[in-house]
């Protein structure tokens, strides 16, 4: 059973501190995830300007004063929809890195595997993503792995 640790050991490792372990996975992800807040904020920001130009148009005296203190309002609203979108952009990142550090650790095992080494097996963080796949590839290359053995005792 000391076996394979040894191979363990050869492992290349990486520092799980680098945000961006599979860029252009993770810059995807985030994009989907920046572009639909946008989308919403789109969405809300028409709303909001259709109903306030329908109040306008309906009660011109009483929304006047709204509209001469709404500019230094809007630019309250504007910094803190920059900061919400800061948040979006490192909880996306965030988030894609919970995705691409298991698909680096599964394509590393992969071309090792796919070099000979029978013996390794996936091992993903706790909290990482796709951790039934691993228990699942661990399982099939245990029966891979007794099934090449078995073959050569024959």
């Amino acid at each position: 059973m000391n076996e394979p640790s040894a191979p363990q050991a050869q492992q290349p490792q990486f520092n799980r501190r680098t945000i961006f372990i599979k860029k252009n996975l993770q810059i995807r992800y985030m994009m989907l995830m920046i572009m639909s807040v946008l989308c919403g904020l789109a969405i809300m920001t028409f709303e909001l300007t259709a109903t306030l130009n329908d109040l306008f148009d309906n009660y011109p005296v009483l929304m006047q004063p709204i509209y001469d203190e709404f500019l230094p309002v809007a630019a309250g609203f504007f910094y803190k929809i920059a900061i919400y979108l800061l948040f979006v952009v490192i909880i996306s990142a965030i988030l894609s890195h919970k995705m691409a550090g298991p698909v680096y650790r599964f394509e590393q095992t992969c071309r090792e595997i796919a070099q000979g080494d029978f013996s390794k097996r996936v091992h993903l963080r706790q909290g990482d993503q796709l951790m039934d796949l691993q228990t699942e590839f661990n399982k099939m290359m245990d029966r891979v792995e007794a099934e090449i053995k078995k073959t050569k005792h024959e």
